[in-house]
């Protein structure tokens, strides 16, 4: 696929995540609790004088490299969901 396109994506994806995270949250108790949670985790580690920096940076970088394999995930998943949707409607008639 053409690069300005996949950008393209990227980026509309990023928002529709981004909009669907916000929207998770306000919509469910207890995902803001869990999010409020691991906010509060991570300052914990972030501030604690019980844990040495190397350690710390290490955490973050658990972290880091989790969340970008989690993003994957969910890109994998939307342009998953969307190609079954488009497989259904063609099987139902409603589109060919």
């Amino acid at each position: 696929m053409d690069e300005k396109l996949m950008d393209l994506l990227d980026m509309a994806l990023a928002e529709r995540f981004q909009l669907a995270y916000f929207a998770l949250r306000e919509s469910d108790p207890q995902a803001e609790e869990l999010a409020q949670e691991l906010i509060t985790l991570s300052e914990d580690i972030q501030n604690s004088s019980k844990i040495n920096q190397s350690i710390k940076d290490r955490i973050n970088y658990y972290v880091n490299e989790n969340s970008e394999m989690e993003v994957k995930f969910q890109k994998y998943l939307y342009i998953q969901g969307a190609k079954d949707c488009v497989a259904v409607l063609r099987e139902l008639g409603v589109i060919k």
